[in-house]
């Protein structure tokens, strides 16, 4: 049975999960700006209260972005830095897809309805992923993209759509040919979906050597400001 750890620390909220023998937990905090200060204590207590030490983990999957580039740099090199002490693969998994299964498994949306996960990227730009619910998991419909508002449209489908996350405070500015079932913008990526998608890519053979752990900017360097 797969037992894995999960790191998400892509925006001002942080988390640590765990899956081990068919058990999960995960530990959630919003903590702007103290990630560094939190995540290893937040992995060592997980594990603690598993009674399981870093190296009875077969992988560590991790948010790999996009999001403040802070934060996927502490979580990338915190990643590594496990991972290496223990000589355990790793999971990299999109910030974006992880916010839409999150949803999607709290809202329990049916097949084939389109999930639209966004994240406020500063700079007037935004953060946006396409992706449709299909056996129980966020599927990708187009590669995650860095845009300008304007630039986003929101098409006809058959099927409900939902908006989730901190970009869709712009929607005032996208263009929407189609309404929406529903619009949350205080949602924040989670460890615990985080985990979902990377034991799945794990027991398909996705995963790499500690080394690879590298975070996804889409945007080069720019560091998460509080606004």
């Amino acid at each position: 049975m797969t037992s894995l750890l999960a790191i998400e620390a892509s925006t001002e909220a942080c988390s640590v999960a765990l899956l081990h023998n068919g058990r999960q937990r995960e530990d959630f905090r919003l903590l702007p700006r103290a990630h560094t200060r939190y995540l290893l204590p937040m992995v060592d207590q997980i594990l603690s209260e598993e009674g399981i030490r870093l190296s009875d983990v077969d992988a560590i999957g991790f948010s790999a972005g996009p999001g403040s580039f802070t934060g996927l740099r502490v979580c990338a090199g915190i990643v590594q830095g496990l991972a290496f002490s223990v000589d355990r693969p790793v999971v990299a998994v999109s910030t974006l897809q992880a916010i839409a299964q999150g949803e999607a498994d709290q809202l329990q949306v049916n097949e084939g309805d389109v999930l639209l996960p966004a994240l406020d990227a500063r700079m007037d730009e935004v953060y946006w992923g396409e992706y449709c619910y299909q056996s129980g998991f966020a599927e990708p419909l187009a590669a995650d993209s860095l845009r300008a508002p304007e630039s986003i449209e929101v098409l006809a489908n058959s099927s409900e759509i939902f908006g989730f996350g901190s970009g869709w405070l712009y929607a005032s500015r996208f263009r929407q040919a189609s309404p929406l079932k529903s619009v949350n913008t205080d949602v924040y990526p989670r460890a615990q979906a985080v985990l979902k998608l990377a034991v799945r890519a794990y027991e398909r053979g996705y995963y790499a050597s500690a080394e690879l752990a590298q975070p996804v900017y889409l945007r080069e360097s720019v560091a998460w400001q509080k606004s």
